[in-house]
């Protein structure tokens, strides 16, 4: 059943510099499009994909276009603006949300097909957004039937990840299936949207450069952020002044936690008040009591603290308590979510070299150079050690997010992609002669001038009279 979620209400106090801006830019004046976009996942959830695909979803909604989500039928409580979402049945009861394959992952990409296919035709729908792997391959079933495009959205490869979620008893068959996947899924879209220079050259190491995009930023609303009192914020969770790192993420093995932990050996023995804050944005009993035994193990438990925030915006909240926020996973594919996060409530970062992508070192993170936990203990304790490097860097982070990860700029670079795509197909003809898409910053901006208006005008009345 179609969901449409009430509008956000009109931010009268949003700058106008940047809102005219973003009005000027070359694809303000797009027709107005009809997108589906399947999420195989639980949807919305407080973690990266489903995050990104969240802000994407909405931001091109955002654009005046009608836009569809289709996903699994569980997800968190988490509001959705101006976008249609479609569930598939809820045939098992599951509820709880899980990353990574599941047993029955592949029944719910089978429902997928059925209620993505029952929604390309009932609402007439332009093209295919499919977000990951499992989407793809809905796309690829459905296409047949509904003749429409398909762009795929790389977030991940399955080469680094799939064998760490330990569903496979054999590793040699998760690498099997992955070697597989990597070089078969990409291939189903009609054209393929790396989210990192990273994931870029995984496609075009795949023979993909004739159908690759450029690379699209993932996007944050960054007009509503978070505004926190840190100290009020630390003395009641009593925390203290003792400097604080940070991860916050979910805590599977592909995170590479356990760097982090060995990691916080090397920086308790130069700063030994420290205290490593993890933030679990899904509950994982079995992950979080692994995380347990290997600090104790490591003699680090007594600095480790780990929290499950209850909501995605208390969890934003807290970010801003740390002194530095670290992604330990080395060589990532994709960009991190929670590195836009960290970066949008001005925190410091620290991430490996080898996962960095568009981001410049001393600039808008610190990067540790080699993917040892040596190396990333090093770059922390650095950090720790230089109070101006750290400001610093939070304010060069902050900048780069609002400058490249705006969604509302985003969201137009995806729109384009969505255009080109439908250009080289027979359906164009009847999209070209759509109205063009107004934004909703546009409607805004004239709902202000006619309010304006009404207000002068009253003004001036009540002076002649």
């Amino acid at each position: 059943m179609s969901q449409l979620s009430q509008p956000r209400k009109p931010d009268l106090l949003l700058n106008s510099v940047r809102r005219e801006a973003i009005a000027g830019e070359p694809f303000a004046d797009h027709r107005k499009l009809k997108v589906c976009v399947l999420a195989a996942c639980p949807f919305p959830a407080n973690h990266g994909t489903p995050g990104s695909i969240r802000e994407l979803a909405e931001a091109t909604a955002e654009r005046g276009h009608e836009v569809h989500v289709v996903s699994y039928h569980m997800g968190d409580n988490l509001p959705l603006h101006g976008v249609h979402h479609h569930r598939i049945a809820d045939w098992t009861g599951e509820r709880r949300v899980v990353v990574g394959p599941t047993r029955r992952r592949p029944l719910y990409d089978f429902q997928m097909i059925f209620t993505a296919m029952h929604v390309m035709r009932k609402y007439k729908l332009d093209l295919m957004h499919a977000h990951g792997y499992e989407a793809a391959m809905v796309a690829g079933c459905v296409r047949p039937f509904v003749r429409r495009p398909v762009l795929y959205s790389a977030h991940n490869s399955m080469g680094d990840e799939l064998a760490s979620y330990d569903f496979f008893r054999s590793r040699k068959l998760a690498d099997m299936l992955a070697w597989v996947l990597d070089n078969t899924v990409p291939r189903i879209g009609n054209r393929c949207l790396p989210h990192s220079t990273n994931l870029q050259e995984f496609l075009l190491a795949k023979g993909l450069a004739s159908r690759s995009e450029p690379v699209l930023n993932f996007g944050i609303d960054v007009e509503s952020l978070p505004v926190v009192d840190r100290a009020k914020l630390r003395t009641q969770l009593g925390l203290g002044d003792d400097p604080i790192i940070l991860y916050s993420g979910v805590i599977d093995k592909f995170q590479r936690l356990d760097l982090l932990l060995e990691a916080m050996v090397h920086v308790l023995r130069v700063e030994p008040r420290a205290k490593l804050l993890i933030f679990s944005t899904i509950q994982h009993p079995k992950h979080e009591r692994a995380l347990l035994d290997e600090a104790a193990r490591l003699g680090v438990d007594r600095s480790l603290i780990l929290r499950v925030p209850s909501d995605m915006e208390k969890g934003r909240k807290l970010i801003s308590l740390c002194d530095i926020a670290v992604v330990p996973r080395p060589s990532a594919p994709g960009f991190p979510i929670k590195l836009l996060n960290y970066m949008a409530a001005s925190r410091p970062c620290v991430m490996f070299a080898s996962s960095a992508s568009r981001v410049n070192h001393g600039e808008h993170v610190w990067l540790a150079a080699k993917d040892t936990s040596e190396s990333l203990g090093g770059a922390i304790v650095q950090l720790l050690k230089n109070r101006e490097l750290r400001h610093r860097i939070a304010d060069g982070g902050h900048r780069f997010v609002c400058e490249h990860h705006d969604r509302r700029v985003v969201s137009g670079h995806l729109v384009e992609a969505y255009t080109k795509m439908l250009k080289q197909t027979r359906h164009w003809k009847q999209v070209a002669q759509r109205p063009a898409a107004v934004p909703v910053w546009h409607k805004e901006k004239q709902q202000e001038l006619a309010l304006a208006g009404y207000l002068q005008g009253k003004v001036e009345i009540h002076a002649t009279a």
